[in-house]
């Protein structure tokens, strides 16, 4: 099964308990590969549907679907040049969801002033966005609590050349 019949929309504040969801079982099923039981159980306790689509932090976030079922989404901060969520739920994990997102948020940030695209990727999704062009800035730590700290690494993706003025002659990196 590929990204075919994939949609992508704009999340809802209906979406919230959806989210948790994803966000739940990819962190359960896909994250223990790379951290302690103690490290996923710590981040499955903190997350919150309450967490997601908070109005006093607006961000872009899609949810993907494929029939009428939700099956990954993704949030990112435009302004600041930030991708701060990306998951899919494990049954659709290799089969396109997670980078038709990344493209779509990608999109979003290009077209506004943002130079790069900044992400902190756990261990298990470094491949992946390594894959997708983003280079390894340094090692780097995601506080939980006071005894749990995930590590993670910090990740950037450069505009495209393609992506500044929509290529016109001159707008390429000096």
């Amino acid at each position: 099964m590929g990204a075919d019949g994939l949609l992508l929309r704009p999340a809802k504040e209906s979406d919230r308990r959806t989210l948790w969801r994803i966000h739940t079982q990819a962190v359960e099923a896909l994250c223990p590969r790379a951290y302690a039981p103690h490290e996923v159980r710590t981040w499955v306790r903190l997350l919150r549907p309450e967490g997601y689509l908070r109005p006093e932090r607006p961000r872009t976030v899609l949810v993907a679907e494929r029939g009428r079922r939700a099956v990954g989404f993704g949030q990112v901060d435009a302004a600041l040049g930030e991708l701060e969520a990306l998951y899919v739920v494990p049954d659709e994990a290799g089969h396109g969801v997670g980078a038709t997102l990344l493209w779509a948020l990608e999109s979003t940030v290009w077209r506004g002033d943002a130079a790069r695209l900044g992400l902190d990727a756990s261990l298990n999704a470094e491949h992946f966005y390594q894959r997708h062009g983003y280079a390894s800035v340094h090692p780097a730590r995601r506080p939980l609590t006071p005894e749990v700290q995930l590590a993670c690494v910090r990740m950037q993706k450069q505009r495209p050349a393609t992506a500044r003025g929509g290529g016109q002659p001159g707008s390429a990196a000096r």
